[in-house]
């Protein structure tokens, strides 16, 4: 073979290989591309399935729906859990006064003129309340009330002090509650500090100053009882 046809046998193959590695690279370009475009694509279907769910309040986990009777729960755009209703039900609407549970897995629902405390990780009512429940001062506990009774819940959702009261109430430091003709006074750690039995009943209110601990009882009269907090004793 002459040198001539052998450079152009070069040269043939050196452009073989060209054509080859843009053809390669053009593959390439149009997989990436195409995955491009898929995400793309998957991304924006997935924001607007997101767009159709509702928010719950304060809760950064999950989202729902309403279809009939039935509440269906979602992480991210995933079925998770549903919630059957009994009538006319939705998830509260938050009001100022509102004691937030600092636990994204119970959900307050509105069903029936009750909340339903719904946990999704266990996918059932967790407890039935006759309201949503109350904020205080203190903003580790809540007041609730279920049957008429009342009692105290935490910010994790977990009833602390049984809904076994006429009255409670709260401040940054003590809880007071009135269970029948009995007084009790807790410390912020749930510790029953004292007792006393009492002979009125109505609404308990309650204010610090001093060292002292004033518990008011508002029914057809008001009658103050003073707390020693040094002593953790009644004075009156």
């Amino acid at each position: 073979m002459s040198e001539t046809g052998t450079e152009n046998k070069y040269k043939l193959q050196l452009i073989d290989k060209i054509i080859i590695s843009l053809l390669g690279i053009g593959t390439l370009v149009v997989t990436i591309i195409t995955i491009i475009v898929v995400n793309n694509n998957q991304k924006q279907l997935h924001d607007q399935q997101l767009k159709l769910l509702n928010s719950i309040p304060y809760n950064e986990t999950y989202k729902y729906t309403i279809k009939g009777q039935k509440l269906i729960f979602y992480e991210d755009i995933n079925v998770i859990g549903e919630y059957n209703c009994t009538n006319d039900c939705n998830i509260t609407k938050f009001s100022s006064s509102q004691f937030i549970i600092d636990n994204d897995d119970l959900i307050p629902i509105e069903d029936n003129k009750q909340v339903i405390l719904y946990s999704i990780k266990n996918n059932k009512t967790e407890n039935v309340l006759d309201e949503v429940p109350q904020t205080s001062i203190n903003n580790k506990y809540g007041i609730i009330k279920i049957s008429g009774k009342y009692g105290v819940i935490n910010k994790h959702g977990k009833i602390v002090i049984n809904c076994t009261n006429t009255d409670v109430d709260i401040n940054t430091s003590h809880i007071v509650t009135l269970n029948g003709n009995n007084l009790y006074v807790y410390d912020d750690e749930l510790k029953v500090l004292a007792t006393k039995a009492i002979s009125v009943s109505g609404n308990i209110s309650i204010s610090e100053k001093n060292n002292n601990l004033y518990i008011t009882i508002i029914g057809d009269t008001a009658v103050t009882i003073i707390f020693d907090t040094k002593t953790n004793s009644f004075v009156n």
